[in-house]
């Protein structure tokens, strides 16, 4: 009878432990099946984000976006956003913006100094060289880059028009369309410029209000201003003649110089090189500057010497 007990309890504890064993088993299966499970939920959700899925076989928004760069080879960017065929929602369309933006200037190798890089637009995103050699000759190339003041101090751009006014013989008068002056031609000698200075207050021409307007009989402005001071001449043909022209400042002269008007006028009107201003010497009262319109150099000069005197006026 104990035998039969002790072989029962044996069964028993056998069946208990294989029973425990093979729950333990299959919960350890289904623990396995449900990470299985989670992993491949997870790489769907990862792929669904790049616009595909395993079962789908699609090919995946981010590869999709580098196979089109790709074939966009050296030039890529030549396809601007809104030619991109398809809308990919918020951040993958900013992502394709950046990726195909191309600049969209004019410019070309040749408009670019030789030896200088930038990028150009035409649909493409390409380094390139310039090749402009510029001309050596005075005055080409680099003045279009400069601008110039009247001696107002207004900037002025772009190149000058000169518009002969008065084509009479002896009374030729030329406007310069960027400042707005009338240049008549010289006067037939040379004259001396001994104005008083203009802090002690002497001369009327530099108190006279418009400045234009001085009417040359105050003799202590000396024979240059008041040359100017009393010419009566038509600056526009079919005109009255007018009678506020002046000498003009140094600047004045220079800025003429500047804008082409021994250049871009005739011969005749620029046979005399040198011209009187109205401008003293700041270091000296005994001196005034002198203008080469030729040169576009200025030079101080003792005002009892005599130089040309060419007069200006404006509407």
């Amino acid at each position: 009878m104990k035998d039969k007990f002790i072989l029962y309890t044996t069964v028993v504890s056998l069946v208990i432990l294989f029973g425990g064993l093979f729950l333990a088993e299959k919960n350890q299966k289904e623990l396995d099946n449900t990470s299985d499970n989670n992993d491949e939920k997870v790489q769907e959700v990862e792929a669904e984000q790049t616009g595909s899925s395993p079962e789908s076989g699609a090919t995946s928004r981010l590869k999709q976006a580098r196979d089109d760069l790709v074939t966009k080879g050296t030039n890529y960017g030549d396809v601007q956003p809104s030619d991109y065929p398809y809308d990919r929602g918020t951040y993958w369309n900013r992502i394709l913006y950046s990726a195909f933006w191309e600049p969209d200037g004019t410019a070309t190798e040749t408009d670019v100094l030789s030896g200088k890089t930038f990028y150009s637009g035409s649909n493409d995103r390409v380094k390139k060289t310039g090749t402009l050699t510029p001309e050596t000759s005075p005055g080409a190339y680099y003045e279009q880059f400069v601008q110039y003041d009247d001696y107002e101090g207004v900037e002025y751009g772009g190149e000058s028009t000169w518009i002969n006014t008065n084509s009479s013989a002896g009374s030729e008068v030329w406007y310069d369309s960027r400042t707005g002056l009338y240049w008549a031609r010289s006067q037939p000698t040379t004259l001396q410029n001994s104005f008083s200075s203009p802090s002690t207050g002497f001369c009327s021409f530099f108190t006279t209000t418009p400045r234009g307007s001085y009417d040359g009989s105050d003799v202590d402005c000396g024979a240059a201003i008041n040359a100017c001071g009393t010419l009566s001449l038509v600056s526009t043909e079919g005109q009255s003649a007018k009678t506020d022209w002046y000498l003009p400042s140094q600047k004045e002269l220079k800025q003429a110089y500047r804008d082409g008007i021994y250049n871009k006028t005739t011969p005749a009107f620029t046979t005399t090189r040198s011209f009187w201003s109205s401008t003293e010497y700041s270091s000296n009262s005994t001196t005034a500057w002198r203008e080469n319109l030729h040169g576009g150099y200025a030079n101080g000069n003792g005002k009892t010497n005599g130089y040309a005197v060419r007069c200006v006026r404006r509407d």
